[in-house]
Parts: structure tokens; C-alpha cells; sequence
């Protein structure tokens, strides 16, 4: 009979646990990059897509990886034994999503793939009269890009002049001396960048975007398929529930009405690096931000 009892009482003891406490605390090793964003709706993205989660998978801790470069937070990404990375993100390419997994749910709604042109002071007049891509394409002018970003071969396969500089810091400095005429720059970036390089007389240009799909990912190591899997289910009940709107809106609605994006001259272009899953996944993202944000207001 005490033994009926105590099993009956253990029963009725867990019923009053939380699901969480059946798991193991889940360490997830983030990318220092992706800790350490500018754009703090990375992280917060993230860490709300696993509290979400909670119920399914439990507690987690999230380790910042040492500081690396984007192709060796690839390269760990992509191994199975020894790694020293679990999570990061990029804009996804097919070779990419060959190296770890992409969570197909867009970050910022594809914000990143409308580019502005950082440009110098006086040199507005040069941008004027462009509304299309032929007329870009007559006007000689010339974008500069760092030599590994995947989206240097998008601007070279639509057939844009790029000049090309292998550090970052650099391209600001070159821009100065009129290397090259812009620097693309996506709209959820611009903003801060002309601001942390004012002694460079640099100004945003006021009336093109550059558009191709562009979307940013989560991607997670190959060996932690089940991490992948709870992002998904995360983003996915952040996308439903209003969440994801509502953080894109807090920070970005500003800086997307301060750049007059609806106003501007779109010119189109195609990104040949992008997978067909990818596409397939980003469209409804793509459509909903341009019915928000792109079409004009008919009051």
C-alpha cells in the first residue's frame, strides 16, 4: 500500500513541474559578430525565439564565441566534431546553406537588400536624372565592396562597375578619395555608418535604391539539427504572434520614413547566389514589406 502511495504521490508531484525542468540547460555558442550587432534586433530576435520556446526544449545559455571572421564562423559551422560554433548569421547563399543550416525565416524582413548609396558631398548631381538600370548603367558610376561579400557577385552579374577593397574600414577611406562613387550600403545600416563617419563628409544620396532579394538568416551547425529546429519554431510563433512586426517597427520604422524610401527610384536587380528554397521562402516577407513600407500613402 506505501508503495502504491508514494507512486501515486510522485504522479501527482509531477504534474505541478514545469515541462522546462525535464530538459538539460541547451549552451549555445553564438557568433561574436552576431552577439556584438550594432543592430541590437539581432540578439533580441534571437533570444526570444528560444525563450518562446521554452516549453518545447527547455532552458538555454548562450556562450559568445571568440572573435572571428565571416568565412571561419563558416568553416565551424560547417563541422561536425570539434566545433567552436553553433549559431550565427548571414545573408544565405546556395554554398552557404551547403555548409550549415539556414533557418529560412528573414531577419528585418529583407531590409538589408535595399541598398542607399553613401556618397560625397556635392556629388547629389551625379545621381539625379537615374530611374532605372540602363540609365545607372550609362552613367559609368562605380560601387565599392569588399571582395568577399556575397553580394559583390550580384552587383557584377547585373553588370554595375564594382571596385573592390579586401577590409571593411577601408572602403570608407576610399569612398573619400573618389576611388569609386558609392558605397551600397543597406537601409537598416546607412543611417548609423554616415553618422560614425562624419569627419569624412560623407552624405547619404537622396533619391535611388538599389533592390535584389537579400534576405539575413539564422544558420546553425550541421551536428545540432534540433537547434535549427527550435529557431524555426520560434521565429515562426514570433511571425505569428505580431512579435517580429512590432521589433522590425521599433527599430527601423524611423530610419526607413528618415531615408523617403517610398519615394525613391527603385532600380531592380536579380541575385543569381540565392537557392531556390530560399526564394520560395522569402517571397511572402518580400511582398508584405513592400505593401507596408514601399507603396505611397493615398492620404
Amino acid at each position: 500500500m506505501r508503495t502504491i502511495n508514494k507512486r501515486a504521490g510522485l504522479c501527482f508531484l509531477m504534474l505541478f513541474i514545469s515541462p522546462v525542468h525535464l530538459f538539460a540547460l541547451t549552451k549555445i555558442t553564438v557568433w561574436e559578430h552576431t552577439v556584438n550587432d550594432p543592430t541590437e534586433i539581432i540578439m533580441e530576435t534571437l533570444q526570444q525565439a528560444l525563450d518562446i520556446t521554452k516549453p518545447e526544449y527547455g532552458d538555454y545559455q548562450l556562450i559568445t564565441s571568440i572573435k572571428m571572421k565571416q568565412g571561419r564562423a563558416l568553416r565551424e559551422l560547417s563541422k561536425i566534431d570539434f566545433s567552436h560554433l553553433d549559431l550565427a548569421h548571414f545573408t544565405p547563399t546556395r554554398e552557404r546553406e551547403k555548409q550549415a543550416i539556414a533557418v529560412r525565416i528573414p531577419l528585418i524582413q529583407g531590409l538589408l537588400g535595399y541598398r542607399v548609396c553613401l556618397i560625397n558631398q556635392g556629388e547629389q548631381y551625379r545621381f539625379a536624372n537615374i530611374t532605372n538600370k540602363n540609365q545607372w548603367l550609362a552613367s559609368n558610376l562605380s560601387i565599392g565592396q569588399h571582395q568577399n561579400w556575397p553580394d559583390t557577385l550580384v552587383l557584377k552579374d547585373n553588370g554595375l562597375a564594382v571596385k573592390t577593397s579586401y577590409k571593411y574600414e577601408l572602403l570608407f577611406q576610399q569612398l573619400a578619395k573618389q576611388r569609386f562613387d558609392c558605397f551600397a550600403r543597406g537601409a537598416n545600416e546607412i543611417v548609423y555608418e554616415q553618422h560614425t563617419h562624419q569627419d569624412l563628409d560623407l552624405v547619404i544620396e537622396k533619391e535611388i535604391v538599389l533592390h535584389y532579394p537579400f534576405p539575413l538568416f539564422f544558420f546553425v551547425n550541421k551536428n545540432n539539427p534540433n537547434l535549427a529546429k527550435r529557431l524555426l519554431l520560434g521565429l515562426s510563433k514570433l511571425r505569428d504572434n505580431g512579435t517580429s512586426e512590432a521589433l522590425f517597427e521599433y527599430y527601423y520604422q524611423t530610419q526607413i520614413e528618415d531615408l523617403n524610401l517610398e519615394n525613391r527610384h527603385i532600380i531592380e536587380l536579380q541575385n543569381p547566389t540565392l537557392s531556390y528554397q530560399t526564394i520560395q521562402a522569402t517571397k511572402k516577407s518580400k511582398a508584405l514589406f513592400q505593401q507596408r513600407y514601399l507603396v505611397k500613402s493615398t492620404h
